[in-house]
C-alpha cells in the first residue's frame, strides 16, 4: 500500500576526516549499523537499500555494504550524483516507501576524498597561444581560466559573487561571505564528528590565505573521508513500533530533486542559483509552508 508519510527513524554519521586505516567500506558500515542501532532495528527489517557513492559509482558499493551488515535479498539502488549523491540516496528509499514496494529503508551516503587531489580536478594545461575545437559541443572552450573556473572553491565564489550581483546591495561582500564562515564554524563546535570543532573569529577568517575571492580557506570545504545513514519508515509500520520510536521519529515534509533548466548560457557555465531556487521553492510549496 503507497504510503504519504515517510519519518527518519534513525541516524547516524561517522567522524569526518582523514580516515586512511578505513575504506569506504568500513565507513558505510559504520553508519549504516549506527543508524539501524539509533532506530532500535535491525537489517531484516528493511526492504530496500539506497547506497550512494560518486568516486566509484560503478563499484556496487551497496552491495559491498551487504556483504559486511546482512544480505537479506532486498533491492538495492546504487546511485551518484554529485554533491547530491547521499540526497538523492534517501530520496530513493523515501520513493520507494512512498510506492509502496516496502515499509522501512535504509539510506546510506559515503566518500573517501581524503588526498584525492579534487581542487585540482578542473584546472586546464599549459596555455596555447590557439584553441582548436573539440570534444562534444565542439565549439564551446575550456572556462577554466578564460571566463572563471571549473575548480570548485572558484564555482562557488563565482556564483555566490552572481548572487549577490543580481539579487542583493551589499556594501562588503567579502565581510558577508566571512560571517556566513563565521556561522558555520561556530556550529561546528556542538558536533563532535564534524570534520573541523573549532571557532574562529571573523579576523582570523578575513585574513586567512586568499583561495578565490571572496572565499578565504576557512570558507572552503577540505577533502575529508566519511558516511552518514538514514533509517525511513512509513507512517503506519511506525504506529506499529514502540511509543519511543514514534516519540523519536521526525516526518519527511518534502524532498525534492531538481535539476538545471534550459538557459542559453547553461551550456558554458551552469546556473547553481536558479536550480537552487526552484528546488527549495518546490520543496516549501510540497511541505506546506511559505517560501
Amino acid at each position: 500500500m503507497a504510503s504519504d508519510d515517510v519519518w527518519i527513524l534513525g541516524i547516524e554519521m561517522t567522524k569526518f576526516g582523514k580516515h586512511p586505516d578505513k575504506d569506504t567500506i568500513d565507513l558505510a558500515s559504520e553508519a549504516a549499523l549506527g543508524a539501524l542501532k539509533d532506530g532500535g532495528v535491525t537489517i531484516k527489517d528493511m526492504g530496500v537499500l539506497a547506497a550512494g557513492n560518486l568516486m566509484a559509482a560503478s563499484a556496487g558499493i551497496g552491495q559491498q555494504l551487504q556483504k559486511q551488515i546482512g544480505q537479506t535479498g532486498i533491492p538495492v539502488f546504487n546511485v551518484a550524483n554529485a554533491c547530491a549523491t547521499g540526497a538523492t540516496a534517501l530520496r530513493v528509499a523515501i520513493m520507494a516507501i512512498k510506492a509502496g514496494e516496502c515499509d522501512m529503508g535504509l539510506a546510506v551516503g559515503v566518500e573517501k576524498l581524503a588526498g584525492a587531489g579534487l581542487l585540482a580536478g578542473g584546472s586546464r594545461g599549459a596555455d596555447k597561444d590557439e584553441w582548436t575545437p573539440s570534444g562534444r559541443y565542439g565549439a564551446v572552450a575550456s572556462i577554466d581560466g578564460r571566463i572563471g573556473t571549473d575548480t570548485m572553491p572558484g564555482v562557488f565564489a563565482q556564483v555566490g559573487m552572481g548572487y549577490l550581483h543580481r539579487y542583493g546591495d551589499i556594501a562588503n561582500p567579502f565581510e558577508l561571505f566571512a560571517k556566513i564562515s563565521e556561522k558555520n564554524h561556530m556550529h561546528s563546535t556542538l558536533n563532535p564528528k564534524a570534520a573541523y570543532t573549532k571557532k574562529m573569529t571573523l579576523e582570523e577568517i578575513m585574513n586567512d590565505v586568499m583561495i578565490a575571492y571572496p572565499n578565504t580557506r576557512p570558507m572552503c570545504s577540505a577533502n575529508c573521508d566519511g558516511a552518514a545513514a538514514a533509517v525511513v519508515v512509513s507512517g503506519a509500520k511506525l504506529k506499529t513500533l514502540s511509543k519511543e520510536q514514534q516519540r523519536r521519529a521526525v516526518k519527511v515534509s518534502a524532498s525534492i530533486l531538481t535539476s538545471d533548466p534550459w538557459q542559453e548560457a547553461c551550456q558554458v557555465l551552469p546556473d547553481v542559483n536558479t536550480l537552487t531556487r526552484a528546488g527549495a521553492k518546490q520543496a516549501y510549496e510540497q511541505a506546506g509552508v511559505g517560501f
